[in-house]
């Protein structure tokens, strides 16, 4: 059995999407919805009416952490054989979904699964994962500058004419996602599924210190550190509406890339610590 647990928050109309999705697929499954503290009771009564399970937490709690709750509920209730974590604003459109994580497990023994996304923006497997003190620390500084931008209205402007006069001249590189199966690979932190021996291992799925962004990398050192088996299959494929929780909440571009950034900085920072002291 598989159970599906669905990160919410505010984007109603893309989280009933991705249940309706998960509806469809054969086998036996459950789905559960996480709420980050964003539903009234008149929505809660509507997702309660199509899903196993509705869990509303009291504060958002941010992704890692509202995550581990839903799987650990999951594995005290149900036991699955598999979890698998999505985005509200993801959707599998493949019925025979689990026949095709069936027939991983039996031939690799994975510990964590990821597909193909679909999608207008950068998500993919693989995931680029910052898989270095040196990588990490670019970003850092990276984020810093654009915070700087980003609190000023009009050092914000002339960065968005910047930018298109550049995209003019070099498009920007989009994101791909790898042709062929892989193993020992970082995956996107939108659709991942976790199996039940490395449920077993770890108390929580996630690392639990961030609040939001690079959850993937700490999972990625973990699996390093720890020598688990990753399977990305692009057999396997999630739609991914990617950003459209921020998009809700953020009416202003230029708050929204503020939040993001100032969001980032704390998780890059935490991240720098923990590769640090890995290799220690």
């Amino acid at each position: 059995m598989i159970a599906f647990v669905v990160l919410h928050y505010k984007n109603l109309d893309d989280t009933i999407a991705c249940v309706e999705s998960l509806k469809k697929i054969k086998g036996n499954k459950k789905i559960i919805v996480v709420d980050n503290h964003s539903l009234n009771e008149e929505t809660q009564k509507v997702l309660e009416s199509k899903v196993n399970d509705v869990i509303v937490l009291d504060e958002n709690i941010g992704f890692a952490k509202a995550n581990n709750i839903g799987i650990q509920f999951a594995k005290e209730k149900y036991n699955p054989k598999f979890v698998m974590v999505l985005n509200s604003d993801t959707e599998i459109q493949q019925i025979d979904f689990v026949d095709r994580v069936k027939k991983n497990a039996q031939k690799y023994k994975f510990d964590l699964l990821g597909g193909k996304i679909i999608t207008k923006g950068d998500s993919c497997n693989p995931f680029p994962a910052l898989d270095s003190k040196e990588k990490v620390m670019k970003e850092i500084k990276r984020a810093h500058k654009l915070i700087t931008i980003y609190e000023h209205p009009f050092l914000f402007f002339l960065l968005n004419i910047y930018m298109k006069i550049k995209h003019i001249f070099k498009k920007p590189k989009k994101m791909e996602n790898g042709k062929r199966l892989c193993k020992n690979v970082p995956l996107h932190g939108c659709a991942i599924l976790f199996s039940k021996q490395y449920l077993d291992k770890y108390e929580d799925a996630f690392i639990n210190d961030t609040f939001l962004f690079h959850e993937e990398d700490f999972l990625y050192e973990r699996i390093k550190k720890d020598h688990l088996l990753t399977i990305y299959d692009p057999k396997i494929e999630v739609i991914h509406k990617e950003g459209s929780s921020l998009n809700k909440t953020f009416k202003n571009e230029r708050k929204k890339k503020l939040f993001r950034e100032t969001e980032r900085l704390k998780s890059l920072k935490l991240l720098l610590e923990y590769i640090q002291e890995g290799k220690e």
